[in-house]
């Protein structure tokens, strides 16, 4: 959700809120009761934005932080829990948006991004399979965003 807090509906910061943040809470009650001791759960956030430029999935991915954080430390030591935090990458759920505004979404984020590219599927994968072996890591997210957040 692009825009800030001043001209957002509330309806629509209700919507990503809800499928953003409250469906993850969800996953986690129902996950906690079905994981096996040294089982894993990672979630997924974002980075990107600033709350005046995407406000609700802003505060959608910082919940979502805070979630890890809580579930980390109620189900430890039985469970590990983690979040990966990529920007904007080309994936299937973009499959329905033209390809020419695919590109030209794709092109700004990478001129946003200090390393001049977008994330591929392959880069947050690694990061995904990396939380799920390493089994001393809990409570973490880790940004897979090209260093997009270190800019102003």
């Amino acid at each position: 959700m692009g825009g800030g807090f001043l001209n957002a509906s509330m309806e629509a910061i209700r919507h990503v809120l809800e499928s953003k943040f409250f469906t993850n809470v969800k996953i986690g009650q129902l996950a906690a009761k079905k994981l096996r001791t040294g089982g894993s759960l990672v979630f997924t956030s974002g980075t990107g934005g600033r709350a005046q430029d995407a406000c609700a999935s802003y505060v959608g991915n910082l919940g979502i932080n805070a979630l890890v954080e809580g579930l980390a430390v109620e189900m430890a030591p039985r469970v590990r829990v983690n979040a990966v935090s990529p920007t904007w990458t080309v994936t299937p759920f973009w499959r329905e948006m033209p390809a020419e505004q695919l590109a030209a979404t794709q092109q700004r984020f990478a001129q946003a991004i200090p390393l001049g590219r977008t994330a591929s599927i392959d880069d947050l994968a690694q990061a995904y399979l990396f939380l799920l072996q390493n089994d001393f890591i809990t409570g973490q997210h880790i940004a897979i965003d090209g260093g997009i957040m270190l800019g102003s």
